[in-house]
């Protein structure tokens, strides 16, 4: 690149150097020749002695000009310009923008101390070297748009208070939001991370020649940590006094394996089961832990390991919710299915109504665990509305089919995308599959004797192929026709049974999967809250089985021992449901309830994302050469040699050459008087 100069005016003296050179040229003083007698020899030394004084002179002359340029070039202030430096008028607004990666993975050691602070000390000492009108902009992974410019000392005051946290932000987010913040061309920005691999995304960075970006990377030593990834329940019905199997995923990210490292599990605070494991290096593992459920409620758990220098991710919180009871309803045209009422007739957990279609739209719906819908005609379209409503929250729908005429039936079933009902087949089928997997069956049975006697069909409707949505057959007969069927509906289930639930049509109502398969189908829904939610991933909660009203007191989200009770804004989604929103307001990981009027109705729980988990950071090689890949213009420093002052001063001057040619003045003053005392000449 070529020099520039801080004082360009003062490279007009050089014209001075110049009258020197004449003078030497043109060598003004006169000599008067004197005549002596015979002097031959004499002549020739004084000849000789005649060429070395022009060399001299020529040298001293030489030596002269170049030590005053190099002095006048010293006072131009010379510099090359690095890559980034921004050549812009000096009347234009003076920022910069620190960005401080307060993540968990900065809780990790370092040569001298923790990452964080190591950081937020590095930044503080960037701030001090910066000039005193600068406008300085803090973020950090808590930071929300439209940050204020601060001067130096709320600048520092603010670094300081930077806690660790478990957000995170890619540095491509960071750079659009400073971006959008930065309004000058003089706008500086600095990242201060250990550069872990996930939030490090070269490949989405920007590549803007109105920033200056400044990459400052942290070398951490921790490299090891065993977490607990997730868990879940295969099957989702929680029934009092049922056998529960939660399983969990422990992930290794270390180098190194673990053996006979405990894991407990803990329910509503009591110790329910603990066992040992063995985990080899890099390697993901699954657990199951077993337990009983003994009465309804809430179920707040706690799953937890011992794992050393990271301990965020060493717990998971979860909680479920079992009903005193389920409430069915059967929505009848004419007459209600005599062997439904007798099957769900155990007045101790179930609890079945059953009305006409008239009465549906009264009906309140959030804690209905089934809707059945028998032998239905002349649905309007604010009953299927409702209906499709329902499904897409989490409900269940069985659909039976009416005699002759299933139109009604039909358009609702298209409109959810599912099989409808075609023409009659009067021919027996026999059940010949039965699929064990589905979630009803779970726990129900192993597998099943060839020789077992599965139910008949006498009567029933082919149905056609589904319209998009994906459709299990739950019971195929011999040829693969599908006699009984679950389609997914949004977060519901959708099961339609070819057959009516009567004696001229079928033998299942007598047959002993008929009771296990209505049963589960029931206590299968799927409508409360998921086990746990993230934080920082989703800005909301959806709570099923509640519902705003505005007549009643408002929502808590409380946790009486970490000192949190919040009121979130609720909303009612229409296809969602009840949502809550606590506006990033809950920031610990733990189990929450949430409560109306002094009453608890749910538990709710929230875990750290586990994608900081993960321990793989870059290099400052890798960084370098992921920099040349993309053809990113930023700056790369090494914390641990840089000296900020001097980076601040590189940075707006570039790479300055002034203490250089003060040397070189110097050295050529040296050099003239020692070509002056050199007998030599």
């Amino acid at each position: 690149m070529p020099l520039h100069f801080q004082n360009p005016n003062i490279l007009w003296g050089l014209i001075g150097l110049i009258i020197p050179i004449i003078i030497h040229l043109f060598n003004f003083k006169r000599f008067k020749p004197i005549y002596f007698s015979n002097l031959k020899f004499l002549k020739n030394i004084t000849a000789e002695n005649k060429n070395r004084s022009k060399i001299k002179n020529w040298l001293l002359l030489l030596t002269r000009l170049l030590a005053f340029a190099c002095i006048m070039i010293t006072f131009a202030q010379p510099f090359i310009p690095n890559k980034n430096t921004v050549l812009t008028d000096k009347s234009q607004k003076n920022t910069a923008q620190i960005y401080v990666d307060n993540s968990f993975s900065m809780n990790a050691e370092t040569e001298k101390g923790i990452a964080l602070e190591i950081a937020k000390a590095k930044a503080i000492e960037l701030v001090n070297s910066f000039s005193e009108d600068i406008q300085i902009r803090i973020i950090d992974n808590d930071s929300k748009n439209k940050l204020p410019f601060l001067n130096k000392e709320r600048a520092i005051t603010q670094l300081q208070e930077i806690q660790p946290t478990s957000a995170s932000k890619a540095f491509s987010q960071v750079l659009k939001e400073s971006s959008i913040a930065g309004s000058s061309s003089n706008n500086k920005i600095y990242l201060f991370s250990d550069f872990q691999k996930y939030q490090a995304d070269f490949d989405k960075m920007l590549l803007d020649s109105n920033l200056n970006i400044s990459l400052m990377p942290l070398s951490t030593q921790s490299r090891n940590n065993l977490y607990i990834d997730s868990c879940w329940f295969e099957n989702s019905a929680h029934k009092v006094n049922q056998n529960e199997e939660l399983k969990i995923r422990i992930y290794n990210s270390s180098n190194k394996g673990f053996r006979k490292i405990p894991i407990k599990l803990y329910i509503n605070d009591s110790l329910k089961s603990i066992s040992n494991f063995d985990i080899e290096a890099r390697e993901s593992k699954e657990l199951n832990l077993r337990y009983k459920n003994h009465k309804s409620g809430i179920y707040s758990g706690k799953i937890e390991i011992s794992d050393y220098p990271i301990t965020y991710d060493n717990k998971l919180y979860f909680s479920y919710k079992i009903e005193k009871r389920a409430e069915i309803i059967s929505i009848n045209e004419e007459n209600e299915n005599r062997y439904i009422s007798q099957l769900f007739s155990d007045e101790q957990y179930f609890t079945l109504t059953n009305i006409n279609k008239s009465q549906f739209h009264q009906e309140d719906l959030s804690k209905t665990k089934l809707i059945i819908l028998n032998q239905l005609s002349g649905m309007q379209s604010g009953f299927r509305q409702k209906i499709s409503h329902y499904l897409n929250q989490g409900g269940q729908v069985l659909v039976l089919p009416e005699d002759d005429n299933n139109d009604s039936n039909n358009e609702l079933l298209s409109e959810l995308g599912s099989a409808r009902f075609m023409q009659v087949d009067s021919l027996t089928k026999t059940v010949a599959h039965i699929e064990l997997n589905a979630e009803i069956y779970k726990q129900v049975f192993e597998k099943l004797k060839e020789d077992a006697r599965l139910p008949q069909i006498y009567r029933h409707f082919k149905l056609s192929e589904p319209q998009g949505q994906i459709c299990i057959p739950l019971w195929k007969s011999k040829s693969g026709e599908s006699l009984f069927s679950q389609t997914k509906i949004g977060q519901g289930k959708l099961y339609i049974s070819s057959f009516k639930f009567d004696p001229k049509w079928t033998n299942a109502i007598k047959h002993p999967l008929f009771v296990p398969s209505l049963i589960n189908i029931a206590m299968n829904n799927k409508s409360h809250s998921p086990l746990y939610y993230q934080l920082n991933s989703n800005e909301y909660a959806i709570v099923n089985g509640l519902k705003q009203n505005r007549e009643k007191a408002v929502y808590h989200i409380e946790n009486k021992t970490l000192g949190i009770d919040l009121i979130p804004e609720q909303t009612t989604h229409f296809d969602k449901g009840l949502i809550l929103n606590a506006h990033g307001q809950i920031k610990e990981a733990g189990n929450y309830f949430i409560r109306q009027s002094g009453q608890i109705l749910s538990g709710i729980s929230f875990n750290y994302a586990r994608q900081e988990s993960n321990l793989n950071f870059y290099s400052l090689g890798e960084i370098n050469d992921l920099l040349a890949k993309y053809q990113l213009n930023y700056n790369l420093f090494d914390l641990e040699s840089i000296n900020m002052k001097s980076m601040i001063l590189e940075q707006k001057e570039g790479k300055s050459f002034w203490k250089l040619f003060l040397v070189l003045a110097f050295t050529f003053l040296l050099l003239e008087l020692l070509v002056q005392k050199l007998r030599f000449f």
